[in-house]
């Protein structure tokens, strides 16, 4: 199996974490419960379905950022519309939510109460925090989803 890491901002993340707990829009009622929303500018050929994905919030003014979520990416679809606050997403990843840092989903307004596995955590596992997406080992891939809670939905 193969496995990325994707990166991006807290207030998109935050977006898509209202979505995914409390299915607010149309775009998440689209998709079963347990679906969390994530876009890209651009993919290659690594990220297809039925790929492991990790997320990664990048630093903010809550906390150092760090890895918040873990699941299995159900499609790649392109898109056009308008969902998240910040950028210009022309594919939609729907990812199957399967593990979520600690805090992360019981405390979906408040980033200062998630307890994130760090940059400096990651990287002592051997994983560097880099732009765009990253290819993670599948021996790293179980390490880094040791660190984060499985979910109860």
């Amino acid at each position: 199996m193969s496995y990325l890491l994707l990166k991006g901002s807290l207030e998109n993340f935050l977006h898509s974490l209202g979505d995914f707990v409390g299915r607010r829009s149309e775009l998440a009622r689209q998709f079963p419960a347990g679906v969390f929303l994530w876009g890209a500018s651009r993919v290659d050929s690594r990220v297809k379905a039925g790929v492991g994905v990790f997320l990664y919030v990048a630093k903010n003014q809550y906390n150092e950022g760090g890895l918040v979520l873990y699941g299995r990416l159900l499609d790649v679809r392109e898109f056009s519309g308008r969902y998240w606050p910040s950028g210009e997403w022309r594919y939609l990843l729907p990812i199957k939510a399967e593990r979520a840092a600690g805090g992360v989903v019981e405390n979906p307004n408040d980033p200062a109460k998630w307890r994130l596995p760090d940059r400096r955590r990651l990287e002592e596992l051997g994983v560097r925090i880099l732009p765009g997406v990253q290819t993670v080992k599948p021996e790293l891939a179980e390490k880094l989803a040791d660190l984060l809670e499985a979910l109860r939905l």
